[in-house]
């Protein structure tokens, strides 16, 4: 029966995309409203505990969210530069990526370092 959970968040997750996807060819801004909205987080944090996972490691998760929102931002500053100066959508979208693939890599070692990772 497990598979019909899985199923559903498969569904679910879909319907969100499809979702910020309808709304983005009406508004632009709603849609980032939407899509910035942490509902992954917060369904990720809703099935660790219908799994049966401790609040302790709940909340460990959150931290550590917090900590890892910092470079994931790198890509909404990085990619509109770009393409404001002439880049092409997927080159900027890619380097983009490379520099919060960075950032998680450097705030990660960061939180070792200096204990703040779960």
């Amino acid at each position: 029966m497990s598979w019909v959970f899985d199923a559903g968040k498969i569904g679910l997750t879909a319907l969100i995309i499809f979702a910020v996807v309808q709304v983005s060819e009406r508004s632009t801004l709603l849609a980032a409203v939407l899509a910035s909205v942490p509902i992954v987080s917060v369904l990720a944090m809703m099935w660790m505990n219908h799994e049966g996972q401790s609040a302790e490691e709940i909340s460990g998760f959150a931290k550590d969210i917090v900590w890892l929102l910092l470079p994931s931002l790198l890509m909404f500053i990085v990619m509109p530069i770009l393409i404001e100066r002439g880049w092409e959508f997927y080159p900027a979208l890619g380097a983009g990526l490379m520099t919060t693939i960075l950032g998680y890599f450097l705030m990660i070692q960061i939180m070792e370092k200096y204990g703040l990772a779960s």
